[in-house]
């Protein structure tokens, strides 16, 4: 999905239900901001996920969370991932849907995939690889469309 559909879906719903948009979210993101934690983790995001940092700034997204680069925030990356969990699972996690089981993507040669998968907390592994992309996954998961 390319990021203007995205942006006119989300706008669709906040004029529909705006309820869901309610919570605050967090600070956008900078370049900088993003760099920072791409260096601490060692990994290259994908475009998608850096985009709606900037635009969204994560935190609260309707039904669902996403991981943002604000330090004040409750859903600060850096305090809800640890580096160790993400190079022992090859895996780093940007949706939290709040029930132990958090959708992000695959991570090979330290550059994450562009495709979603979940990580299934009963399970303690990878369990459904989504073929769809961030923003599909945010339209599926947080907008319920």
């Amino acid at each position: 999905m390319e990021f203007v559909e995205f942006i006119n879906k989300v706008e669709s719903v906040k004029k529909s239900t705006p309820i869901l948009f309610e919570l605050d979210s967090d600070s956008i993101a900078s370049d900088l901001d993003l760099d920072k934690i791409e260096m601490y983790y060692g990994i290259k995001f994908p475009e998608s996920y850096k985009m709606f940092l900037k635009k969204y700034g994560g935190g609260y997204f309707a039904y669902t969370v996403v991981y943002s680069c604000d330090s004040n925030s409750n859903f600060y990356i850096l305090e809800r991932v640890s580096k160790d969990w993400v190079e022992k699972n090859n895996f780093f996690p940007v949706i939290d849907f709040e029930t132990g089981d958090l959708a992000g993507f695959k991570v090979r040669d330290k550059v994450c995939e562009n495709r979603m998968s979940v990580f299934d907390h009963d399970v303690g592994d990878i369990v459904v690889c989504k073929e769809c992309d961030f923003f599909e996954a945010l339209v599926e998961y947080g907008l319920k469309s």
